[in-house]
């Protein structure tokens, strides 16, 4: 057991779930972070939003990349380099953490079924998607780097009520329970005003979307800026921002 005092922080990393419908800009908002201090582990089909930009990029093709991506974020070497680790996009990775289970961990459907469908994933095929993903969200959240997570946003219905929650895109009770392992959930927003397209995040619950911003720190809305964001966390905390 290891005792700390909480008005003795001096090394505040946030850790943000930012999440939205396609083309909203979260990948872009990643522009917002500085080049020689940002990881992106990519697991889009393009990097177009950040064309002529020098970030360091670790395309992921497959979920194993993640375990991969893991490992080598935890070597000094990466922990000097980079200060934030910015994954792109929950979504993808959860597709492809399906795609490991029904064609590799599930003996006899073999590795050329081509695109997993839903229908092809069991009641057990399910539990340990999540009980992966749960892992892996817990697993990046915990390396000492700000670490940031995009996801597509999807609607959920209550079948009893009728409601309708936005929620991150990923499989079953996660995107319900998401939030709870992040101190900073977004979800980002586009609105027409007067033909010009203004984008920012809504920090805390609205219209039916999840989102909460742990620091106190944020207003409801804010503008799409990591930098902005980091530095409104860290003069509420008074922690010396890193260089």
């Amino acid at each position: 057991m290891k005792e700390t005092n909480t008005s003795q922080v001096q090394d505040t990393k946030v850790k943000a779930l930012l999440y939205g419908k396609s083309g909203t800009g979260k990948t872009y908002s990643a522009l917002t972070l500085k080049p020689e201090t940002t990881l992106i582990l990519s697991a889009e089909s393009g990097l177009l939003p950040l064309a002529g930009k020098a970030y360091t990029v670790w395309e992921i093709e497959a979920y194993d990349d993640m375990m991969e991506a893991f490992r080598k974020l935890q070597s000094p070497e990466c922990q000097k380099q980079f200060k934030v680790v910015f994954i792109d996009s929950l979504t993808e990775i959860n597709e492809l953490a399906k795609e490991k289970i029904v064609k590799i961990d599930r003996p006899g459907l073999g590795k050329d079924l081509g695109k997993v469908y839903d229908d092809l994933m069991t009641m057990q095929d399910y539990q340990l998607l999540q009980t992966r993903m749960t892992r892996l969200i817990r697993a990046f959240r915990d390396l000492p780097y700000h670490v940031i997570f995009t996801c597509l946003e999807n609607q959920d219905k209550d079948e009893r009520t009728g409601a309708i929650t936005m929620t991150p895109s990923v499989n079953g009770k996660l995107a319900i329970n998401i939030a709870g392992y992040f101190d900073e959930v977004f979800r980002m927003v586009t609105k027409d005003v007067d033909g010009k397209i203004d984008r920012y995040f809504i920090t805390a619950k609205f219209e039916q979307a999840i989102a909460k911003d742990r620091s106190g720190a944020l207003e409801l809305r804010e503008q799409p800026s990591w930098t902005v964001i980091f530095s409104k966390i860290f003069k509420r905390f008074k922690v010396k921002e890193e260089k």
